[in-house]
């Protein structure tokens, strides 16, 4: 097994997607995907996926914001995603490095793939259109 940090060390960039148990963050042990979308300094910036699409519309409808702040991300070999997902691009999670680091060693915590350009801009475009999602623009940058 490799070292946690390594394993974070080694991984984290923006469009990678890691799966893992986030009780802190979105109120369930159920493992789900995040997808870095923005790096800066030891704080990075994650969306949550979903497979719930309704879910989310009808939640996006609730509030007000742009249906368009939903992205649409398909399955592949490459991703590492399982079923067809969806991104509210209106909502956020900031969790550090060393945070990244204890749920690898905490067990539970996957790398599943990584993002293409075009699929990371699909994400981007949907926080643009966002007019509460206030990631620095100058973080969103596919590398």
């Amino acid at each position: 097994m490799l070292p946690a940090d390594y394993v974070i060390n080694s991984t984290l960039k923006v469009g990678i997607v890691y799966k893992f148990k986030a009780p802190e963050l979105i109120t369930t042990t159920v493992p789900h995907y995040f997808i870095v979308v923005g790096i800066e300094d030891e704080t990075n910036y994650l969306c949550l996926c979903t497979t719930q699409l309704q879910k989310k519309l009808n939640h996006i409808s609730h509030t007000g914001h742009d249906p368009n702040t939903i992205a649409y991300i398909s399955p592949n070999n490459n991703n590492g995603l399982t079923s067809d997902t969806y991104i509210n691009c209106n909502d956020y999670f900031t969790i550090s490095k060393e945070e990244l680091v204890n749920k690898v060693s905490n067990g539970g915590f996957s790398i599943s793939g990584t993002l293409s350009k075009s699929e990371y801009e699909v994400i981007t475009t949907s926080i643009d259109l966002s007019y509460v999602n206030d990631i620095p623009k100058h973080l969103l940058k596919f590398e």
